[in-house]
């Protein structure tokens, strides 16, 4: 991905210098790139969350704004896909990381309005959101733990924040409950904070999860730490 606007990918092992494919669909930088079998998921400072299924060529790209509109002309979204019923139209909020869940059936989005937001990704629904962090001028890293069962994002507080995936707390219409039914779409499900974990006083620029393991790195203040649970055992033996 790069600030042009484009992804291009190249075959490894011709080692030719040009690449075989440009996908110039995004109308500015490209922030994150995340692969998966045969999946190309991108997110941009255009405010959009596109994914390309390289088995099908399909592109699908979803909009997330800086904020949820409640009221307003509903026509203004036009055919936008996975937008509420009735929103006035916002601004795009600049997306700075994605992310797949393991399960493939969902994608997590960050973006600088200090907001994670959970998406379906077949049809792009919002299933949830997830705030408490500080997110509005640099580029901070969301993942999900090695169980799909926490989500978690970098912050500029110093802090690694993780949300519980399926339990919700009540929001402003109500809505107790667990993902991923939101009991309305102009108002989904809030993420219930489960750790603020201090990693240091600055901003945390980038965590990765173990694919397996409760393991997690977190880079910050040009430190590189690795954190785990308590009850951690390594595999193999001991000795």
């Amino acid at each position: 991905g790069s600030i042009d606007s484009t992804v291009r990918c190249w075959d490894c092992r011709s080692r030719r210098p040009d690449p075989v494919q440009v996908l110039d669909e995004a109308k500015d930088g490209i922030s994150s790139v995340k692969l998966s079998a045969h999946e190309i998921l991108t997110g941009s400072v255009d405010g959009r969350v596109r994914r390309y299924d390289l088995r099908t060529g399909q592109l699908c790209s979803d909009y997330i704004g800086s904020e949820w509109g409640l009221w307003g002309d509903p026509q203004s979204w036009g055919e936008l896909r996975g937008t509420p019923p009735n929103p006035r139209r916002v601004p795009p909020g600049p997306i700075t990381s994605v992310c797949f869940s393991k399960d493939g059936q969902c994608v997590l989005a960050a973006s600088l309005d200090s907001t994670l937001r959970l998406l379906d990704k077949d049809t792009g629904e919002l299933l949830g959101e997830y705030t408490g962090h500080r997110s509005t001028a640099y580029r901070l890293d969301c993942v999900l733990n090695e169980q799909d069962t926490h989500v978690g994002c970098a912050s500029e507080d110093g802090h690694v924040y993780f949300w519980d995936l399926l339990e919700v707390r009540e929001g402003p219409w109500g809505g107790l409950g667990t993902l991923p039914t939101p009991p309305d779409p102009r108002c989904p499900p809030q993420g219930s904070l489960a750790l603020s974990l201090p990693v240091g006083q600055g901003v945390v620029q980038s965590l990765a999860f173990h694919p397996r393991l409760p393991c997690l790195l977190v880079a910050t203040q040009g430190q590189v730490t690795l954190w785990r649970e308590d009850s951690f055992q390594p595999e193999g033996d001991p000795d």
